[in-house]
């Protein structure tokens, strides 16, 4: 970001060194007044209008140190439209508010505003509906990410984002790209909603439809489209083989057809793919540059490994030693063994290239997941044996039978909902795995597994944690015994499919988890300096 500082007074001069020192590639203006106390700023002359016009779009962010009343005068001749403004942020010449003035949310005034009040110890001032209520931002959630808004979508922003801030219904459908994009560690407002396709969903009962899809036509989305806004995620891979010296319209033409034919969206995607024969490639250079698209290469020894092929050619093989270029590289890159389109074959002026796509699948934290209100998602909660759940607890029964035993239990696991963890999303979390272990086969019989919650373990420099207790037999070896796991408020709902599925097959978790998750135990009392506990490995006996 290219940002602009102005200052008109003394005091303005002392703001605008604060702001240098923390903002270094900043351009930096100050009248004679304030020279002084900012000595490394360029000479601002006055008037600030003549000053301000003659570069005003060519910086993408401009922070004025004077009245705002000044800043409204100077900008109103300048403005064009919110795609095209630069962000401007007026600052009182005491360093006490940051106010975004223009561009609030597509030129990024309103995080330029928090990061300047963060630097000055100001408040920032920030009057964007859905921002002062922590609620969606429908124009700016997939700017972190890099996604982009579909020109067509301009229209309905307007309109949804005055849904969401009126309490209207809204609908979010994601079909691909990152999933963290609420970004509050909180529950999203009830009446915007969320699921994963648009099918057997009628427009008619909803205000506004946001829609995160990479097909340049998403399904059923022409009854929604006056009303909706489309965001174009970063999500495919297009893996790539061509003849040698193939040009770069013969190419670009090829990948054209290619996303034409099979309904994917230019916008998506993320990188090119090929063999390392073709890292030289001039055509595959020139599309990786002029598209902005990066371009990744892998050996054929890489390539040979992948899972996941479709079309294995035997001249393939034998030009390159690899079955795969096109499938292969997409496969590889994406980290995934599911082909969205197989190999396909373009010839245009004698040049022979070949296609393929994969998506990258992203996951996010349960707990972040959780956060999300889900479509069709029961209103009253069922815990893990099926019995309808009190209102205002997570599982107590209705109604209780006091006859019945313990059940039995072959792992029994205490999960931290207290203090720090609550805040960083353990809060409920019991619940939702609960009903993960029901789906799972693993709330009763043989191998099930307990789950309780407990108030603070003592442990929140571990942020949210877990201990886990066997119930072993007199010939059994503990393999999980007193292990703790830390920082479980990150693990996805895959992650944890497979840690449970590891408690049930008896499979040390320090095989399957990423050695941050695992927390150390320090030594007990009489063992030498410096040992470990063993019993965080599990290789305790009972």
């Amino acid at each position: 970001m290219k940002i602009a500082i102005y200052a008109i007074t003394l005091n303005g001069a002392k703001q605008a060194q604060r702001l240098q020192r923390e903002l270094p590639f900043a351009d930096v203006f100050v009248t004679e007044v304030g020279h002084e106390h900012c000595p490394s700023a360029a000479p601002l002359t006055l008037p600030l209008a003549q000053f301000v016009a003659p570069d005003f779009h060519h910086y993408d962010c401009h922070i004025c140190i004077f009245a705002t009343g000044i800043v409204s005068r100077i900008i109103a001749p300048l403005l064009q439209d919110k795609r095209h403004d630069p962000a401007v942020i007026c600052v009182d010449d005491q360093g006490q508010f940051a106010i975004p003035v223009l561009s609030g949310h597509r030129g990024g005034a309103n995080t330029m505003a928090h990061r300047v009040a963060q630097i000055l110890k100001a408040t920032p001032v920030v009057t964007t509906a859905s921002d002062a209520a922590n609620t969606l931002s429908v124009d700016m959630m997939g700017a972190p990410f890099g996604w982009t808004l579909a020109p067509q979508c301009e229209a309905a922003i307007t309109s949804v984002s005055a849904a969401v801030v009126n309490d209207q219904s809204v609908l979010v459908v994601q079909q691909a790209g990152e999933k963290n994009w609420w970004p509050y560690k909180r529950m999203m407002p009830r009446h915007i909603r969320c699921h994963h396709e648009l099918a057997d969903i009628e427009s008619e009962g909803w205000q506004g439809l946001v829609l995160i899809s990479d097909q340049a036509t998403p399904d059923l989305y022409q009854p929604w489209q006056h009303k909706a806004v489309l965001w174009r995620p970063k999500s495919l891979v297009l893996g790539i083989g061509c003849d040698r010296n193939t040009p770069l319209s013969t190419i670009q033409a090829g990948v054209d057809a290619f996303l034409a034919e099979h309904n994917l969206a230019p916008d998506s995607v993320a990188v090119i793919a090929s063999i390392d024969l073709k890292a030289d490639e001039q055509g595959l250079l020139d599309l990786s540059q002029q598209q902005q698209w990066p371009f990744v290469t892998f050996s054929a020894e890489q390539l040979s490994t992948v899972t996941g092929i479709e079309n294995p050619s035997a001249y393939v093989e034998k030009v390159t030693g690899v079955a795969s270029v096109a499938e292969a590289a997409a496969l590889k890159q994406s980290q995934t063994s599911k082909l969205v389109v197989a190999k396909w074959k373009f010839k245009q002026d004698g040049f022979n290239m070949t296609l393929a796509c994969c998506r990258i699948e992203k996951e996010e934290a349960l707990v972040k997941h959780n956060w999300k209100n889900w479509l069709g998602q029961p209103s009253a909660k069922i815990n893990a044996h099926g019995s309808e759940v009190v209102k205002g607890y997570q599982c107590k029964p209705k109604h209780v039978d006091l006859d019945r035993p313990m059940l039995h239990h072959r792992h029994h696991l205490l999960l931290c909902e207290g203090g720090r963890c609550s805040k960083e999303g353990s809060k409920n979390l019991t619940h939702d795995l609960r009903a993960m272990l029901k789906e799972m086969g693993l709330a009763s019989g043989d191998n099930r597994i307990k789950l309780s919650r407990t108030m603070c373990a003592g442990a929140c420099r571990n942020r949210a944690t877990l201990v886990i207790y066997e119930r072993l037999t007199s010939n059994e070896t503990p393999i999980n015994n007193g292990c703790w796991l830390r920082n479980i408020e990150n693990l996805s709902m895959t992650q944890w499919r497979e840690l449970f599925a590891a408690l049930a097959q008896r499979v040390p978790l320090t095989s399957i988890l990423e050695p941050e998750l695992i927390a150390a135990i320090d030594s007990p009392e009489g063992c030498s300096k410096g040992e470990i506990f063993e019993g965080s490995q599990g290789s305790v006996q009972q």
